[in-house]
């Protein structure tokens, strides 16, 4: 085998696993409720406040607690 087909083989897979680790790699498992955000809306999860008064930001619904999905 050539060198340089050895060299973007290789490359090539080093590529893969990285691009791999990056979406798939360690993960937060606690969610927004760990860092202190218990509070989410319940149509936009992502939308998360530790303040119970807050509104989402999306669609103007009061955030409730508990309604991460995990």
């Amino acid at each position: 085998m050539d060198p340089m087909q050895i060299i973007v083989t290789v490359s090539g897979i080093l590529l893969i696993g990285a691009t791999l680790w990056f979406f798939f790699g360690k993960q937060d498992s606690q969610g927004p409720a760990a860092k202190g955000e218990p509070y989410s809306c319940p149509m936009h999860p992502w939308i998360t406040s530790a303040d119970p008064a807050a509104n989402c930001s999306v669609c103007g619904m009061k955030l409730v607690w508990g309604a991460v999905d995990k």
